[in-house]
């Protein structure tokens, strides 16, 4: 079961048969799918037909990550409780009422080309032969989770891995809940007027001041109306919000993360394109054959490289960050909770009641209600509301895969759009770059058009009368080639100046993207050692662990300008100890403390000012806002309060109270200095070093005197906690996969590092683990990168063990 298990150097034959349960006599129809493993353990899968080279690579995928695998059949399906116990019941719960029908996931299939259904097909088989040789040695082959769990691997249906697809897109919170439970306590405590000026200063539709993947002027999309803030009635459609319930808990931690840098060929030493991602987590795997040739990082159980190379171009994805989806207020019937009214007349609600079957506790109970708008979310039965999601995607979710494969095997950048972004209903941020220097960007996915009289922050009015209409055309979405300042840098990032933000995008002057864009513009003459350097820097920088982190260099003529009025030699210090520090997270002297004091003061003092600043006004709601989101708003909601009418979007809410600000600004500093004193007793100020955060692979394993860093939990890994790897390591403050990449179409390569551990997670049932379990810890930590070779003479002239199986062609 480990990654390049049948023997160092050996080259093994063996015929399967259909569905991968039995074995068969060679027959006309079978096709060898050769499985070279490298040193790293990770597969490439070579056939002549895409079909069986998708066999393969269910195959191979399978036997590196079954068990992580069944989790995410599970998560799909709403199942994890039945075998991790009540922890998963909010992701069981959401998957309940987010799950597509049956019949609808086989029209979808049935609906996208029949090679398409046939790759499909022949994964889920090589995913079930992999699982028949669990089941035939199961003492040796069970992956140890499944003892654990008190279950047994079981073969995978289409439904599975259709359910599973359909499952994956992310933008699924439904943040204008949380905004409206905002406004109405602004307003409440501040009346009317006043409480819309501070729900369009905290949580503003479009902040001027936010950097954009595309710059101004070279969308190619038509221009359009930049969103302003336009108070609209809460009474709108005869559903009255004035009076809104708390906001939801998020179902799960909010993720995000991915970022992609692409350097055009102006701004490379060897005139070709370089191309650098950092992601979430998951297998690697190449493909070879069938239209495939391409190497990259794909998540448990997906199949298809999800991002990566081929030979010609490189693609890189990130979330997106448009408003894809909205959520409807129901007004619903008050003698029938589950009857809603809908263009005139009292609608049933789809409805069922679910079990949900828990581990080591008693099944839970959970209904199912569905409107035309979508799943209700929340029940607000005080006031005969219920509050349901609309997702723009919904009938395309099997479409995205399709997608995602054709990104992966086109030929140019046309066919590449056409054939691939074209085809996402997810909404996505593509990064696209060509052995020919073509570089560039698409905002991709169902992007709806608003009805004119709603806020886009907060929930429409479900009645009829305010529907959404239609959808963005590939034309009219965000999208840009070959810009003129020769990179793309997109993290999450707000597509153009146009795009809204407030619901899904919190973005801002001070967003997370100002390292790799300082780094990209100022750079000429870029390396593929240089791109590396970049992305230390990047993760130095707590960007993507920290989303409230950036440089102090924003707020330097404020914080010197509290100095120059302060006569407190303590807030001079600590104010120029702040502006020492450049924003990265710096240990070299390798004592476990950070190197610059000026980092404590200042990751102290971003806590400190807001709540001295916006806290009499609106008490801790300048966090608690983006306590649901992944993207957070606080540090440049700061930054415009001190910038005042410098600002892009000046405040409107009066803030200060008539306060000085530089005297204000100058107390918050000292503030910040006498919550410190006491962590560092006895100490200079310029001695106060933070110690370095750190990742535990294994939470007990934590140790005071090594602290983890705030609201970035890492999930425990089962080979940390049977000590077959590193427990703990420094947080370098980056995300999971890292992959980078030269278009260089004769020399194709891959260098990249995935953050699980290794290629292969399989502990055998005795508790032991492979030679690929962790054997990139430490690399990823470090920022070293291995070597992915994608040219068949180098793939084989490295490869560590062969095996050749059998794919049979058609199903019963």
């Amino acid at each position: 079961m480990a990654g390049g298990g049948m023997g160092s150097g050996r080259s093994v034959r063996v015929m399967l048969g259909v569905a991968g349960l039995a074995l068969f006599a060679p027959s006309a129809l079978a096709e060898p799918v050769t499985i070279h493993r490298d040193a790293m353990g990770v597969p490439h899968v070579f056939a002549q037909t895409s079909a069986a080279v998708m066999f393969g690579a269910g195959y191979a995928l399978a036997q590196d990550r079954l068990a992580a695998m069944e989790l995410q059949r599970r998560g799909a399906a709403g199942r994890r409780a039945e075998i991790v116990g009540a922890s998963a019941l909010a992701g069981d719960r959401t998957a309940r009422d987010r799950r597509l029908p049956d019949a609808e996931l086989l029209r979808m299939y049935h609906a996208i080309p029949a090679e398409h259904q046939a790759m499909m097909l022949a994964y889920v088989d090589g995913i079930n032969r992999a699982v028949a040789e669990v089941m035939a040695d199961p003492e040796r082959k069970t992956p140890l989770e499944f003892i654990r769990w008190g279950i047994r691997p079981t073969p995978w249906t289409l439904l599975d891995y259709l359910g599973y697809i359909a499952s994956v897109p992310g933008g699924r919170d439904a943040h204008e809940i949380a905004n409206l439970a905002f406004l109405n306590a602004m307003i409440k405590r501040h009346g009317e007027r006043a409480g819309w000026q501070i729900f369009n200063d905290v949580v503003p539709v479009s902040d001027p001041d936010s950097p954009t993947v595309i710059a101004p002027g070279e969308d190619r999309a038509p221009a359009r109306l930049v969103p302003v803030d336009r108070p609209v009635s809460l009474k709108a459609g005869g559903v009255d919000l004035s009076a809104s319930p708390a906001a939801p808990a998020p179902a799960e931690p909010p993720q995000g993360a991915s970022r992609c840098l692409v350097i055009g060929p102006q701004k490379s030493a060897s005139g070709r394109v370089l191309m650098l991602e950092a992601t979430a987590d998951g297998p690697e795997i190449h493909l070879r054959g069938g239209g495939f040739d391409q190497a990259g990082f794909s998540f448990n159980a997906y199949g298809p490289p999800f991002m990566g190379r081929g030979v010609q171009h490189g693609w890189l994805l990130t979330s997106g960050v448009a408003q894809a989806n909205s959520v409807f207020a129901e007004k619903l019937n008050p003698k029938n909770r589950l009857q809603y009214w809908f263009k005139g007349s009292w609608r049933d609600m789809e409805h069922r009641t679910e079990i949900i079957l828990v581990k080591g506790a008693a099944p839970v109970t959970h209904e199912v209600a569905r409107t035309v708008h979508g799943p209700v979310i929340q029940w607000d039965s005080a006031n005969n509301i219920a509050f349901s999601h609309s997702f723009a995607m919904r009938g395309r979710e099997i479409d995205n895969w399709v997608g995602i494969v054709e990104m992966g095997r086109a030929r140019s950048i046309d066919e590449f759009e056409a054939k691939g972004v074209n085809r996402m209903g997810w909404n996505l941020g593509i990064c696209y770059g060509g052995a020919d220097g073509q570089i560039g960007f698409w905002e991709a996915g169902n992007l709806p058009k608003l009805p004119a009289g709603v806020d886009p922050r907060l929930p429409i009015p479900g009645t009829g009368d305010h529907e959404l209409q239609g959808y963005l055309t590939p034309a009219e979405q965000p999208h840009v080639r070959n810009p003129k300042q020769a990179y793309l840098h997109a993290w999450n990032s707000k597509a153009t100046t146009w795009s809204p933000e407030g619901t899904e995008a919190r973005n801002g002057a001070a967003f997370r993207t100002w390292a790799g864009n300082s780094l990209a513009a100022s750079a000429r003459a870029i390396t593929l050692l240089d791109m590396r350097a970049f992305n230390a820097a990047i993760f130095s920088a707590m960007g993507a662990s920290d989303r409230t982190q950036t440089q102090p260099a924003f707020f330097a003529p404020y914080i010197r300008a509290a100095m120059a009025a302060s006569n407190d030699a303590e807030v001079r210090e600590a104010g120029a100890l702040m502006l020492s520090f450049d924003g990265y997270y710096a240990d070299r002297d390798a004592d476990q403390r950070y190197d610059n004091a000026g980092l404590t003061l200042f990751r102290q003092w971003l806590t400190v000012a807001p709540a001295m600043i916006f806290g009499d006004s609106i008490g801790d709601w300048w966090r608690r806002v983006d306590d649901d989101r992944y993207l957070r708003y606080q540090t440049s909601l700061l930054l415009r309060a001190l910038q005042g009418e410098k600002a892009g979007a000046p405040l409107a809410f009066d803030w200060f109270h008539r306060r000085d600000r530089n005297q204000l600004l100058a107390a918050s500093i000292k503030a910040t200095v006498e919550q410190l004193r006491t962590e560092f007793p006895g100490k200079a100020m310029a001695e106060w070093k933070w110690p370095i955060f750190w990742k535990y692979y294994d939470p007990a394993a934590q140790r005071p005197d090594r602290p983890v860093l705030p609201d970035d939990p890492d999930p425990p890994r089962l080979s940390a906690v049977l000590k077959l790897g590193p427990v703990m390591a420094p947080h370098n403050g980056g995300e999971g996969w890292v992959g980078l990449m030269e278009i260089d179409p004769d020399h194709p390569a891959l260098y990249s590092v995935v953050d699980a551990g290794g290629q292969s997670l399989f502990i055998d049932p005795q508790g032991k683990g492979n030679p690929h379990l962790t054997d990139q810890t430490m690399m990823h930590e470090s920022n070293e990168l291995k070597k992915i070779e994608m040219a068949p003479d180098a793939v084989r002239a490295g490869a560590v063990s062969t095996l050749v199986i059998d794919y049979v062609r058609g199903r019963p």
